[in-house]
């Protein structure tokens, strides 16, 4: 008898618009996770499934349709278990056409040893971008136990300090004053978390050969396009090229013709049927790169603009 690997992962992000900071938090990655951390219908993930040391397994790569499993509703499009210094991780690309809760099918190691567990009980959250109500607010929690009076006790404090300092700032600044610096700092938070992206998934690349540049093409787009909605105000995640043209965008340092174009390009790598090689994966990034640089830099006047007013 194989041994079991139970393991559960529901990946749920909601933002909330006045505090988009809140929502941008960094991802584990000692436990399961979900790239992009917010997966619409149709679209392209990566469940990243760390299993520390186990080593029950050679490290192996399946991307043909016939040997992976998959339900109607989770499309299993490659499955790869890797091994970096001595941690195994298990990569698994997929595409939901079904909305809430999806379960991933049983996956099984491709080994001839014994007593190998197979991984059980994954999920994912995937969100409808045609339907918002699903987008509601969980149930309330459950009251604290007793064992929680210590973080409720300190996260009190430590509301009451952040209240204090609003209240310090909007009082020597002014209101307006005061949330334009906030403003700017959010924003710089935004550029600082999408560069970091980037260095992820060139670390990614790097230790991998042979592999299909589409996925991270299409992570990219996705994780691009939620940067521009939290920076921008403005739902961008299910826009077209052409729609970028129509956003008013000139006076937030973004280039609507640009991200027009940008965007058309990748669409044409993604889905001409042609292929993709490395190269144009690797453009990509580098525009991302230039395009947050010059962003940065737009940012940087503006801060020092309103210090010197």
């Amino acid at each position: 008898m194989k041994k079991s690997l139970s393991i559960s992962v529901i990946s749920f992000l909601l933002f909330l618009p006045a505090f988009p900071i809140a929502a941008q938090t960094g991802i584990r990655t000692d436990m399961p996770f979900i790239l992009p951390q917010t997966i619409f219908v149709g679209d392209l993930g990566r469940m990243v499934v760390p299993l520390g040391q186990f080593s029950g397994a050679e490290p192996f790569l399946v991307d043909t349709p016939e040997r992976l499993p998959g339900t109607p509703d989770l499309v299993i499009r490659r499955i790869e278990l890797e091994r970096r210094g001595g941690v195994t991780r298990l990569l698994i690309d997929f595409i939901p056409f079904a909305t809430g809760i999806l379960p991933f099918p049983d996956i099984e190691f491709f080994s001839q040893e014994e007593q190998i567990p197979a991984i059980r009980g994954l999920e994912v959250y995937v969100t409808s971008i045609l339907n918002p109500s699903q987008m509601a607010l969980s149930e309330p929690a459950a009251p604290l136990a007793a064992p929680g009076t210590g973080l409720l006790v300190y996260g009190t404090v430590i509301l009451v300090l952040v209240l204090l300092f609003l209240g310090i700032g909007g009082s020597f600044l002014g209101r307006s004053r005061f949330w334009e610096i906030w403003e700017l700092l959010r924003r710089k938070f935004l550029i600082h978390k999408m560069k970091k992206f980037i260095r992820q998934i060139k670390e990614d690349n790097s230790k991998e050969n042979n592999i299909d540049p589409a996925p991270y093409l299409s992570l990219l787009s996705n994780e691009f396009r939620e940067f521009l909605s939290l920076f921008t105000g403005i739902n961008c995640r299910s826009l077209t090229a052409g729609e970028f043209l129509e956003l008013p965008m000139e006076n937030s340092g973004l280039g609507p013709v640009y991200l027009s174009t940008l965007f058309q390009t990748w669409d044409t790598l993604r889905f001409s049927g042609r292929g993709m090689e490395m190269v144009d994966f690797t453009q990509a990034m580098s525009e991302i790169e230039e395009f947050l640089a010059s962003l940065e830099k737009t940012e940087k006047a503006d801060s020092e603009k309103r210090v010197k007013e």
